[in-house]
């Protein structure tokens, strides 16, 4: 059976699977069809990974309306400007370091550190908190590798040439 239908898999709307090699987009692609449309391999008995399959795009019309884009897997995705979606989305954290006692608190174990007041109480979710630590800190080294490029000709780490280093 199909899964349930979603706001974003209406008819007249279009939604492409994003992701790298063998993380289930064909899979996830066969559960909203209802059938087996898209081709999909077992996962690696020795790393536990996914096989890749997928090697071009292609574009499937769902029963239940919408369309959907099976991509081929990336094998970097890059956190460009996303400071307005972590916020939007971890605005709770975001409010929560601002009470904290110390301007400069890396949320390890100061005293008067807010998240951690909250990990303690069950207010913050420290799953959670994991994964809005790991988007600050793509954000940051995201930062970091566009200044060393900037003035070298350089976009998203190519050269004008559209080449890599």
């Amino acid at each position: 059976p199909a899964a349930p239908p979603s706001p974003w898999l209406q008819p007249g709307r279009t939604v492409a699977l994003l992701g790298s090699s063998g993380v289930g987009k064909s899979t996830l692609l066969n559960s909203l069809y209802g059938a087996e449309v898209a081709d999909t391999a077992e996962i690696h008995v020795d790393s536990g990974q996914g096989r890749h399959t997928t090697t071009r795009r292609k574009m499937y019309f769902l029963p239940a309306g919408g369309l959907v884009v099976d991509t081929p897997g990336l094998r970097e995705l890059r956190l460009v400007d996303a400071g307005e979606g972590v916020k939007e989305v971890f605005g709770d954290l975001l409010d929560l370091t601002a009470l904290c006692r110390f301007t400069d608190c890396t949320h390890r174990g100061e005293p008067g550190c807010m998240i951690m007041a909250g990990l303690e109480s069950g207010e913050v979710d420290r799953e959670r908190l994991k994964r809005w630590e790991k988007l600050l800190e793509e954000e940051r080294e995201e930062e970091k590798r566009m200044e060393r490029n900037k003035g070298k000709g350089r976009v998203n780490g190519r050269g004008a040439d559209g080449q890599g280093s």
